[in-house]
């Protein structure tokens, strides 16, 4: 079992960034691994466990759009959990304006043709799956269509290959308070 939560240790600029915000209880629910539920849904308790398939998106720069050419010749099943791994926490520290603002994004065209599979959640080991004001765009789009994001996994440990399948478990927290649940992400490959 490999645990690909972010864990988050004396990260400065991430504490500042949150003294710094209005309301402090809301926004610390989109710090470290968390599912965005902009339009408070409730996620159903069978996403707890699925399939996941590893996409190996490692070779796209800063502020790159990852294409639908990624998914060539692989098979995604309904209900599954799409992750994409472009390491941007080994090359750049959470929290940085790099980090943020700067990622890898996936294009609308890539993001609508994963909604049409019906998945259970797409991850993704950056800021999010868009940036700026698509980010929040991006994650109502899903959550509309019963499809969450989870953002800033932790895929350090996780040495797959593109296409490579797994078994994965998702646990979060229930917050009517929040559009972000702190979660946890397990990957078993055994």
């Amino acid at each position: 079992m490999i645990d690909i939560t972010l864990r988050l240790e004396n990260n400065h600029m991430i504490w500042k960034w949150l003294e710094s915000q209005e309301n402090k209880l809301a926004k610390s629910s989109h710090v470290g691994t968390n599912i965005d539920v902009y339009k408070k849904s409730n996620i159903p308790l069978e996403y707890f466990k699925t399939q996941g398939i590893l996409i190996d998106c490692t070779k796209y720069c800063l502020d790159e759009e990852i294409g639908i050419d990624v998914l060539k010749d692989i098979y995604i099943e309904e209900n599954s959990f799409v992750i994409f791994k472009t390491n941007m926490q080994l090359k750049y520290q959470y929290g940085s304006d790099a980090y943020m603002k700067q990622h890898p994004q996936l294009t609308w065209e890539l993001i609508n043709y994963l909604l049409e599979k019906k998945l259970y959640f797409i991850g993704i080991d950056c800021a999010g799956i868009r940036k700026g004001k698509e980010h929040i765009q991006a994650d109502i789009k899903s959550e509309e269509n019963n499809t969450y994001v989870i953002e800033n996994l932790d895929l350090s440990k996780l040495n797959l290959k593109t296409g490579d399948k797994f078994d994965i478990y998702t646990m979060w927290i229930e917050n009517p308070f929040a559009t972000g649940l702190a979660t946890r992400v397990l990957v078993d490959i055994s």
